[in-house]
């Protein structure tokens, strides 16, 4: 298994301080409204407060056990649940990723939080979850491109937690990465540290194809990527 590692420099994801604000869903857009003068002072300190790192291992040696709800990758199962299993039906091979923006938005988050200065925790720990985000997509798109050259398409990203996949399945998914991949690590209760994290699965084949995010078959009211979705 190869893991494929990347540095990412926070203007490769051509982020713009109006989707900053839409993903805050601020109607006003005037420099007057505090929440957009705030907003665009901390976007200004996004690069500083990012150190972001990801990458992806693709396995073979796969079983989708679509009535079962599971995955076997080598001699582990994960289990994704039916739904999922269904939109990776007719993959050849399994993408693991994960990405992470580092320590620094959850860090200057509680700073301003204990300080009593909410509102700038609030944006910058939404800036963190978004930027993580950004990146992940960044990644399966170098992951997409890759693939794209040998005939193959791929799915889109699941990951647990989300879709009714259980957050303990972060368990197996990790035991399959190198220990800590780009420094994230699993507490007991499967949290990812830096808590500005995110893991996932991608099916590759030739039968494969990326499907319009259903976020009705998902539970997680509060998910920033059906924020984002919403606000595309």
């Amino acid at each position: 298994m190869t893991f494929v590692d990347y540095h990412i420099e926070p203007d490769e994801l051509r982020l713009h301080l109006g989707d900053l604000l839409r993903l805050l869903q601020v109607p006003d857009h005037s420099p007057d409204n505090p929440v957009v003068h705030e907003a665009t002072g901390l976007f200004g300190q996004l690069p500083g407060l990012a150190s972001i790192r990801g990458g992806y291992a693709v396995y073979e040696d796969i079983r989708i056990d679509e009535k079962e709800g599971s995955i076997r990758i080598l001699d582990r199962k994960i289990h994704p649940q039916q739904q999922i299993c269904g939109y990776m039906k007719g993959a050849e091979k399994l993408a693991l990723l994960v990405c992470t923006a580092g320590e620094g938005f959850t860090a200057r988050s509680r700073e301003y939080n204990k300080e009593g200065d909410y509102l700038k925790g609030f944006i910058t720990d939404t800036m963190g979850s978004w930027v993580v985000e950004r990146a992940m997509d960044l990644i399966q798109e170098k992951l997409e491109n890759a693939f794209r050259e040998l005939g193959m398409h791929v799915t889109n990203r699941y990951s647990p937690g989300y879709c009714n996949w259980p957050v303990s399945e972060q368990q197996p998914l990790f035991s399959l990465l190198p220990g800590q991949p780009c420094n994230i690590r699993l507490t007991g209760s499967s949290l990812m540290i830096p808590l500005k994290s995110v893991s996932g699965i991608v099916g590759i084949g030739k039968k494969v194809k990326k499907r319009g995010y259903a976020c009705d078959i998902c539970n997680n009211k509060t998910c920033i990527y059906r924020n984002i979705k919403n606000h595309h």
